[in-house]
């Protein structure tokens, strides 16, 4: 005679997070933190356990630091980012910075630019301030855009899903950086960084859609879901109550992941010469102005470099780890 197991116990209400994918270990028991810990419990310990990340963490807390106070840093310094230092460069050998690596001295902490003299630390600074101010902007609208667009396509399905479907189908295949660089050429007098900020914005909300749209697919028709829906909730309270906190974890881990995507956006503009335009000082612009003279004075090119490098490098670790974090099947191919 056999013995059979014992019938297992009835599920909880909601599904068990250690068991169900879509929820993920969302009560930290994978992690060793007690039941009921929240995803962002589960964040904050699994950000501490890697030095990685601490490392980008504080490296992007400097720059949102250094681009909040830029004005302050700036006087700190001594020297506005517009202000001409002639006694800096050397008219007889080309406008270059007088002293060792590009000028640096107790006066120009990073040098100056050669022929204008003006202070590189003062326009990395307000560099950093419009670079970050455009790409966050940017991601912002692509965000609500984006979880907007997913939700009502996911929610609501048939033809509203069709007709956001094809228009992220059709967003997606225009050549958008012709596009960027057509509108920017022709619009010459409206105020550049809000017309950049629309323009990167308009081409960035598909992908978000799409990923909020398969996350809301999965939700719709969960238990607690339906139960909203039989129970007379209005769609409204059913997307903002019980659809939306379901999609916020990938929404933040993608959003981490797109900022560094905008930075190299508007840089590459600005490289161009479609961006920014001078005197206002910007990463790009300034690596762009610094090609020409990187073989006699290459630390008006490394500077600028190095600080767009350290701004992208941090963000996209800090993005890999949340969306490892938080969105782990979204991380797995």
């Amino acid at each position: 005679m056999t013995a059979t197991a014992p019938a297992a116990g009835p599920a909880a209400p909601g599904g068990d997070p250690a068991t169900d994918p879509a929820k993920g270990p969302a009560d930290g028991r994978a992690a060793g933190l007690p039941p009921g810990s929240s995803p962002w419990q589960l964040a904050r310990r699994e950000l501490r356990r890697r030095p990685a990340v601490r490392v980008s963490l504080a490296v992007v807390l400097l720059f949102v630091l250094m681009a909040v106070t830029a004005p302050w840093l700036g006087a700190l310094g001594g020297w506005s980012p517009d202000t001409f230092d002639k006694s800096a460069v050397d008219p007889y050998l080309g406008g270059l910075p007088i002293g060792p690596l590009g000028g640096i001295s107790s006066e120009h902490w990073l040098g100056v630019e050669p022929v204008t003299g003006r202070d590189l630390f003062a326009r990395v600074v307000h560099g950093a301030q419009v670079s970050l101010l455009i790409a966050f902007a940017a991601t912002a609208i692509v965000v609500l855009a984006g979880t907007a667009a997913g939700i009502a396509a996911g929610y609501f399905g048939g033809r509203t899903d069709a007709v956001l479907s094809r228009l992220m189908d059709l967003t997606m295949s225009f050549p958008s950086l012709i596009f960027m660089i057509a509108m920017m050429s022709v619009a010459k007098d409206v105020n550049r960084i809000v017309l950049m900020t629309a323009v990167i914005g308009l081409f960035g909300w598909p992908g978000v859609a799409r990923v909020v749209r398969g996350q809301t697919l999965s939700l719709k028709h969960r238990e607690y879901v339906d139960a909203a829906r039989v129970g007379g909730s209005s769609p409204w309270r059913i997307l903002t109550r019980d659809i939306l906190p379901g999609v916020a974890g990938p929404v933040i881990a993608y959003t981490t992941l797109l900022i560094p995507g905008m930075i190299s956006t508007e840089a590459a503009l600005s490289y161009l010469g479609v961006g920014v335009r001078p005197p206002t000082p910007s990463w790009g612009q300034m690596i762009a102005e610094s090609v020409a003279f990187y073989e006699t004075d290459p630390m008006y090119f490394l500077i600028p470099s190095t600080f767009l490098f350290l701004a992208v490098l941090a963000f996209t670790l800090l993005g890999d780890a949340l969306r490892d974090i938080l969105d782990p099947r979204g991380g797995r191919t």
